[in-house]
């Protein structure tokens, strides 16, 4: 009986861990957008992938995470699949986005862009962000959220 007991916990501890959201990633990356660069909503973010300095104004991750600041707060943040430079980001992409998705199936979820380049970029205008995609061979490799 205890045994079971023991199985039915780890089991739910496994299925909460796969199918939880963390704070830090989907679209609870947005909200840190405009946070300070001394607060501790960015240092736990920071925390959390490991983050290295570049200069005081970026900093970047071999979790697959890009950050910029402007003017003291944070302003960009961009997320890359297999990236040389930035590693894999593994977690949940703003808005349903997934990475590999075509160009079609990105419009479908974002809208129409409000730019768009044959090379493969494209913005889509929210209220307070905009979200940069980034496809290769007709699949999406990255992903930024920015501040208007």
């Amino acid at each position: 009986m205890k045994t079971r007991f023991y199985l039915w916990l780890v089991a739910v501890l496994i299925c909460a861990n796969l199918f939880a959201q963390t704070g830090f990633d989907g679209n609870s990356l947005i909200t840190f957008l405009g946070k300070s660069s001394t607060g501790s909503e960015l240092k736990d973010l920071k925390a959390n992938y490991h983050c290295e300095m570049a200069n005081e104004l970026h900093y970047l991750s071999k979790g697959g995470i890009e950050l910029i600041l402007k003017a003291g707060a944070l302003n960009e943040i961009h997320l890359y699949a297999k990236s040389a430079v930035y590693g894999n980001f593994t977690g949940k992409l703003p808005n349903n986005l997934r990475f590999g998705m075509a160009s079609y199936d990105v419009k479908k979820i974002l809208g129409k862009p409000v730019v768009s380049y044959n090379n493969g970029y494209c913005e889509f205008e929210f209220p307070n962000y905009i979200i940069s995609c980034w496809l290769e061979s007709g699949q999406l490799t990255q992903v930024g959220v920015a501040l208007k």
